[in-house]
């Protein structure tokens, strides 16, 4: 008899949490956090699946971007090969045949469900990696759009940098644009954006105690893990009023 997690009782600890049939869900995620699941991240994946139902949509970070991006070498993006640095469950993910993966050479998502392929379109058209347009603010922009922090915090939270891409962060994107080449299936699409720039710590865990505040965040148990799930609409409106007020809000100070 096994002692891991099943797929039921994730389901079940996942709508306790309040994630509910028909949301468009981004979900940021540890494994191990989660202790033993029976069959792993697979499991994980049906259980979101099972709960958000096939009128939902789940969207998982498949990150691509590392401080090696610049402006003196044109980056190269194959969206039908090149793995992510987000972990085992957004690689999952992307793995599946019906998943749909956006363009975007650095900060790329990965969907399956109703809006999988109207959440992830022209993301590679995007001028920076989480603004305007991109999967993020358009998940921001829609009732049923939500986070989920699955056995991770804040600083796993990608939405934030959308939040300082919208309020001009200075010290978030880099000074000069960078030319990257997207393949596809039938050609080669070739793009020039801003990246993030690196090298300034933050402290995104910093805006929970807010979000709690607000009644946007409630957390719970998924597994041997804590989640947190909020409304991805008002975390983008808190987090632009957290910057109007305190631009460095999200810097770290320095050791």
């Amino acid at each position: 008899m096994s002692d891991g997690w099943s797929r039921q009782e994730l389901a079940r600890q996942l709508r306790d949490l309040g994630l509910g049939a028909g949301a468009k869900v981004l979900v940021h995620s540890s494994l191990s956090s989660l202790g033993r699941v029976d069959g792993g991240a697979e499991t994980v994946v049906d259980a979101l699946l099972d709960v958000i139902s096939p009128e939902g949509t789940l969207i998982v970070p498949t990150l691509t971007g590392s401080e090696d991006v610049g402006p003196r070498h044109e980056l190269r993006f194959d969206p039908a090969s090149d793995a992510g640095w987000t972990g085992i469950i957004p690689e999952t993910v992307r793995r599946r045949p019906e998943a749909v993966r956006s363009l975007h050479p650095t900060h790329s998502v990965a969907a399956i469900g109703a809006d999988a392929a109207s959440i992830t379109a022209g993301h590679e058209d995007c001028i920076t990696p989480c603004g305007p347009g991109s999967p993020y603010l358009r998940l921001a922009e829609d009732p049923r759009g939500c986070v989920l922090l699955l056995g991770v915090g804040h600083e796993s939270n990608t939405t934030l940098h959308a939040v300082e891409e919208l309020s001009g962060s200075p010290f978030h994107l880099q000074r000069e644009p960078v030319h990257a080449s997207i393949r596809t299936a039938t050609t080669v699409i070739r793009r020039t954006f801003w990246a993030h720039a690196y090298g300034t710590p933050r402290r995104f865990g910093a805006i929970e105690p807010l979000l709690v505040e607000r009644g946007i965040q409630t957390s719970g148990p998924v597994g041997a893990a804590t989640a947190r799930l909020m409304r991805s609409g008002a975390l983008v409106e808190l987090g632009r009023e957290v910057l109007r007020a305190s631009p460095e809000f999200f810097v770290a100070e320095s050791e």
